[in-house]
């Protein structure tokens, strides 16, 4: 298993870089990594010195040997996305759904769809599968509670941080009389692709 953070490169700077940082580096210490704070620092800045120019997706792992591994690929161009829901089973590990490590078989889908949107046995909707969900209700945005079964994603606290999110949980059934009834609107946030539209499929 191993930790990874990916981001965005904006003409050398990395949007949200804070977040990025304070969650590796807990998911770190909880799952007893070693996170080398200078390191890290020194891979982002060879990094971004080397890409100043344009916009890029970043990823970087961290393995057990407390080694990091860059990877600069481009920057994905999608801006609206299919989804349908999946249950995210009780029995999975809440350490894999609670840290962004490379143990991602609760994410695997048939790929119908762009995403899969996953909700609790009990109808809670929770998030996609590479980032959280906004539902755009009355003008404004809402996001699930965190009660520690989800992946809490950098865009969405920074978004809390600058009071333009809110949340507020809302079940499977009445997510989908509403966006049936064009009540609301969905969108995924993530700090790659920030924020897209989603069309649902029921």
């Amino acid at each position: 298993m191993q930790l990874f953070e990916t981001m965005k490169i904006d003409n050398g700077h990395i949007p949200r870089l804070t977040y990025h940082t304070n969650r590796i580096k807990c998911s770190s210490e909880r799952l007893n990594f070693k996170f080398d704070e200078h390191a890290w620092r020194n891979e982002l800045n060879d990094v971004t010195t080397k890409y100043h120019s344009g916009q890029y997706r970043l990823k970087i792992v961290l393995n057990d040997e407390s080694k990091f591994e860059t990877i600069v690929s481009s920057l994905p161009e999608k801006s609206s996305f299919t989804a349908k829901f999946q249950v995210l089973p009780k029995e999975v590990n809440p350490t894999f759904i609670n840290n962004k490590t490379t143990e991602r078989k609760h994410l695997a889908h048939n790929h119908e769809t762009d995403l899969i949107l996953l909700t609790s046995e009990d109808g809670k909707v929770l998030e996609f599968d590479i980032g959280n969900i906004v539902i755009e209700e009355d003008g404004k945005w809402y996001t699930p509670s965190y009660k520690d079964d989800f992946l809490k994603g950098c865009m969405r606290d920074y978004l809390i941080d600058s009071d333009k999110l809110v949340e507020k949980d809302f079940n499977k059934n009445e997510l989908i009389i509403k966006y049936h009834n064009n009540e609301i609107r969905l969108f995924l946030i993530n700090s790659l692709r920030e924020v897209a539209d989603v069309h649902l499929c029921l």
